[in-house]
This record gives C-alpha cells, sequence and structure tokens, in this order.
C-alpha cells in the first residue's frame, strides 16, 4: 500500500528530511498566526505570545472571544447542599433579574428627560419665534400709523395751507 502523497508547495518541495519537517513546522505557525490576527484584533507579538502559550490557534481565539472552559458542577454529596444550591440559583436568578430590570428603568427615565428636555426646548424657541413676532408685527402697525398720521397731519396743513391763500384772494 503507497502512502497517500502530501501536496506541498512549491518552495517546499525541494526540501528532505529535517529540512523539509522544520520548513513545516514553520508554515503551520505562519498560517496560524495569520489566522489569530484575522480573528482576533492582537498584534502579531501578542499573537505569537498567545500560541506558544496555548499551543492552538483555535484556543487562542476562543480566548480572545471570552469562551472558557466549561467548568463541570460539583457534584452535591447531600440533600441539604442540593436544596440550599438550588435556593441560591433562584435567588441570583432573581437578583440579576431586578438588577436588569431596574438598569433598564432607570435608561428609560433618562431617555425620558432627554425627551422633555428637548421639547422644552423647542417650545421655548416657538415661544421666542412667536414673540419675535409680535414685536415685529407691533413696530409695524407703529410704523404704519405713524406714516398715517403724518400723511393726515401734511393734508390738513395742506387744507390750512389752500384755505390761507383762498382767503386773500376773496376779500
Amino acid at each position: 500500500m503507497n502512502p497517500t502523497p502530501i501536496h506541498l508547495p512549491p518552495h517546499l518541495q525541494h526540501l528532505k528530511g529535517e529540512e523539509l519537517h522544520a520548513a513545516i513546522k514553520q508554515e503551520y505557525r505562519v498560517q496560524a498566526i495569520a489566522f489569530i490576527l484575522r480573528q482576533t484584533e492582537y498584534t502579531e507579538d501578542v499573537a505569537n505570545e498567545r500560541l506558544d502559550a496555548l499551543k492552538d490557534p483555535v484556543k487562542v481565539v476562543k480566548e480572545y472571544l471570552g469562551e472558557s472552559k466549561v467548568k463541570s458542577q460539583p457534584v452535591c454529596n447531600s440533600k441539604n447542599k442540593m436544596k440550599y444550591g438550588e435556593i441560591r440559583k433562584f435567588m441570583d436568578a432573581g437578583a440579576r433579574q431586578y438588577n436588569m430590570q431596574k438598569e433598564i428603568n432607570e435608561q428609560r427615565r433618562k431617555y425620558q428627560e432627554y425627551i422633555e428636555q428637548q421639547q422644552q426646548k423647542h417650545l421655548e424657541q416657538q415661544q421666542q419665534k412667536h414673540l419675535e413676532e409680535q414685536e415685529q408685527q407691533e413696530q409695524q402697525e407703529q410704523q404704519e400709523h405713524q406714516e398715517q398720521q403724518e400723511h393726515q397731519e401734511q393734508q390738513e396743513h395742506q387744507e390750512q395751507q389752500e384755505q390761507q391763500d383762498q382767503e386773500p384772494a376773496n376779500p
């Protein structure tokens, strides 16, 4: 039976024995580091360090992602320990749920305050705009009233002039 031939990259085909073995190890390391760099935000130095420590690129990526080994639950020796363990789990779950709900409510409250502030700000801007428009309208009305008075005074003055001009002609 002939062993399955290994397909080597062209740059490794001319090597034999220990040189080939070292080159394959080096190629594996280069590929492993490239894999780690693609899957994480590690620098090349950190990737090398973690690969040396864990010896497996998949373990390095899992460590980066925060996956840890599943800890096996210790076997309870007595029913009493089992009962208290279940009570503790229940209480912990309730506390987690309470804390999450409290945090959600706090976020809602902050968001509601933000919305109310924005609405108040918008309302104040609208009121300010309305006041400015009223002031502008009042000024315009005063100006028109003043122009009408001036026009009326000019007409009265003209009429007086015309009367005075007509009076000396009549005597």
